[in-house]
């Protein structure tokens, strides 16, 4: 009996020196999501454009489609580009805006890092307290591994409809994209990668 009583007391003293050693009862700091793909309610309209900018750089998907209202959406291309593409930008929606994104992001190239979008001169027409117009000038730097589409700058004047939804959350209704520049503008973009 005293024996047995003895053999239990070592098994259990050896069990208690391994977690011991084996740090099983050190704390360790909660591991921190990643700022980068992190969403915040948008419940102001900067939350939003940052929340965009974000999902951009970082070519995620899921946050991308939150910036959207999906029911209402609608991409109005450059009018020298649609021009060019008859039909393809004609009825743009959530849907087709998504399955842009997704190739896209199929095509990301491990320079994604780099990935910048950047709004400047930016203006705010107030329509209501749940609706408004924001315009802005952009510069866009996105990396990708498509050999037949060179273009990883693009520039050009956005202009979105805003609206707060029933959950206070600002999102995207209305997108028109304007080439400025030169340089290939997002239209160009959303060409390509729509059916690459």
């Amino acid at each position: 009996m005293q024996k047995s009583f003895f053999n239990i007391g070592f098994f259990l003293l050896l069990i208690c020196l391994f977690m011991v050693l084996t740090g099983c009862f050190n704390e360790r700091e909660p591991k921190k999501p990643d700022e980068n793909t992190s969403w915040i309610t948008p419940t102001e309209p900067n939350i939003l454009l940052d929340n965009l900018r974000k999902a951009v750089s970082t070519l995620d998907l899921n946050n991308y489609k939150r910036c959207f209202e999906s029911e209402k959406f609608r991409f109005t291309a450059d009018q020298t580009i649609a021009a060019n593409n008859l039909g393809l930008f004609s009825n743009w929606t959530w849907d087709t805006e998504n399955q842009y994104f997704n190739n896209l992001k199929v095509s990301a190239s491990p320079l994604n890092a780099n990935n910048n979008l950047n709004l400047i001169n930016s203006r705010i027409i107030n329509f209501s307290p749940d609706s408004l117009e924001f315009t802005s000038d952009y510069s866009l730097s996105l990396y990708h591994q498509d050999t037949s589409f060179a273009s990883v700058n693009f520039s050009g004047l956005l202009s979105f409809q805003m609206k707060r939804n029933r959950q206070n959350e600002w999102q995207i209704v209305v997108w028109q994209d304007n080439k400025t520049k030169p340089t290939p503008c997002w239209t160009e973009l959303r060409q390509h990668f729509f059916a690459p």
